[in-house]
């Protein structure tokens, strides 16, 4: 008897014997599928809490943690995957930003530094500190605003493909 595991996306891992369903599938309870959806949302908010150089307010890093230490067993609702999907969304990297590279906006806002409020100013200093060469689609957004008190960068819709 040959075991197989497979793990289909969205689903956990699988086992399938070959042989004993004569090329079918083995079926997937409703119970088996809302624990595998249970723990691939807990393991992306796992990940989402460990995301170098977040920026993630205090609401939502308390709800990153509220979700992890939820029970095995919780099946997650339909408003709490929103959310998890809108926190990735806010967690994806890029690199540029209207034809700039993220060290050339970050060159243009630390030049002008000065000439910001103290908060502009502790967000300008600390992104070139880093040496960043991606951020998070927040903070390369608030950087192009900065930037675009100085110079004419453009806008950028963020797309998915960074």
């Amino acid at each position: 008897m040959v075991v197989h595991r497979v793990e289909p996306i969205g689903l956990g891992p699988i086992c399938l014997v070959a042989g004993t369903y004569s090329g079918h599938m083995a079926r997937i309870t409703k119970a088996q599928r809302e624990r595998a959806e249970a723990d691939d949302f807990r393991a992306l908010a796992v990940a989402l809490l460990s995301v170098r150089h977040n920026d993630w307010n205090d609401w939502e890093l308390d709800w990153l943690r509220d979700e992890t230490r939820r029970r095995p067993d919780y099946v997650y609702t339909e408003k709490e995957r929103a959310v998890l999907d809108r926190l990735q969304s806010c967690a994806k990297s890029f690199t540029e930003y209207a034809g700039y590279t993220v060290p050339e906006l970050i060159a243009i806002a630390y030049a002008c530094r000065f000439d910001l409020d103290e908060d502009g100013q502790e967000f300008v200093e600390k992104l070139h500190a880093w040496s960043a060469t991606d951020l998070k689609r927040r903070q390369i957004k608030r950087l192009a605003g900065i930037c675009r008190c100085f110079e004419r960068v453009g806008r950028d819709t963020l797309e998915e493909a960074a």
